[in-house]
């Protein structure tokens, strides 16, 4: 008979989405959709998407965890479909509970809370980037190029033509002047990308939340009218949790280093938004990569429609020279 090991984990930092945690006794939290060595996927009773890694980005649904005891992460303890459940022993005292997954006791009592915030925009930030386009597109180019197969723009048989497609009806779309006519249109050439690609979230997939989440961000400043907030048309062609991931970009609920790339445009530094660019495509094979794409795209977009820059006609240009 196996002896079952137990491990044991720190709560670092919580994500906002999650706070509830914090406050509860006991039950059923939800259920583990993926196990990987350093990420549990779970599906909560509220229908969001917890996601506890050993990881240092925080995100809104991110539970930053340390290991206590172990040096192999979650590797061979956790299994896709159990159940998790939280349970707090010290009734008459502060709440630190422990969240109990698989083989996996999570101490979650006391933490730190991370959640977005987002800095006002600098007037001058669109047209600064717009003019500076070259060189930020040259350098996600660069970054596809390297090692990146499959991305959009360094497609692979699934995601051929897409990027391209896609841009062509920017192009044509941003002369009409109805906004909400306008986001129709978008919502719907976004869906044509909706789960296609490489990639446990989908490199189309990436490039939805990357420019939702850019389009949303500066919807206020921009006067663009309401978030554009992708439904249940879009989450029947990808998986659940990919699905909320996109979710989470358009409402903003973004990790800290995708936060800090949407401020950086609020802040006029065009450096800070190079580095960012560069330190999110590290992420995955290609998900970084085609999220910073979407943004980018996103804020040329806006750069078209609001200033009559021509931002998108050059990519386009770029693409076939």
């Amino acid at each position: 008979m196996t002896m079952t090991v137990q491990r044991n984990f720190v709560c670092a930092c919580i994500g906002d989405l999650h706070g509830w945690l914090l406050q509860e006794r006991s039950g059923t939290v939800g259920k583990i959709l993926n196990a990987f060595d350093t990420t549990i996927n779970i599906r909560t009773k509220e229908d969001e998407l917890l996601v506890i890694t050993l990881g240092k980005v925080r995100s809104p649904a991110n539970l930053n965890v340390t290991a206590s005891n172990t040096i192999d992460g979650f590797k061979g303890i956790i299994r896709e479909d159990e159940k998790a459940f939280i349970q707090d022993e010290n009734r008459d005292k502060e709440p630190s509970a422990t969240l109990l997954v698989g083989d996996a006791n999570i101490a979650v009592g006391d933490c730190n809370r991370f959640r977005n915030y987002f800095s006002s925009l600098d007037p001058h930030a669109i047209q600064t980037f717009a003019s500076n386009s070259y060189g930020i597109f040259s350098e996600l180019e660069s970054l596809g190029q390297a090692n990146k197969f499959g991305c959009l723009l360094n497609p692979d048989m699934t995601t051929r033509g897409l990027f391209a497609g896609f841009i062509d009806q920017l192009i044509s779309d941003c002369t009409i002047k109805d906004q909400q006519e306008f986001d129709s249109r978008i919502s719907k050439g976004l869906k044509h990308l909706c789960g296609v690609g490489p990639g446990f979230t989908p490199a189309g997939d990436d490039f939805i939340a990357g420019y939702l989440a850019m389009r949303n961000s500066l919807g206020n400043a921009m006067k663009l009218g309401d978030a554009v907030i992708p439904g249940n048309d879009f989450s029947v062609l990808t998986t659940w949790t990919s699905f909320k991931l996109i979710e989470y970009s358009a409402r903003n609920l973004l990790d800290d280093q995708a936060q800090h790339m949407i401020n950086s445009v609020a802040h006029n530094n065009l450096e800070a938004y190079i580095e960012s660019v560069r330190l999110i495509s590290k992420r995955g094979h290609t998900s970084g990569l085609d999220f910073a794409t979407g943004v980018t795209v996103a804020l040329f977009t806006i750069a078209d429609r609001v200033f009559k820059t021509s931002v998108l006609p050059s990519l386009v240009y770029t693409l076939e020279t």
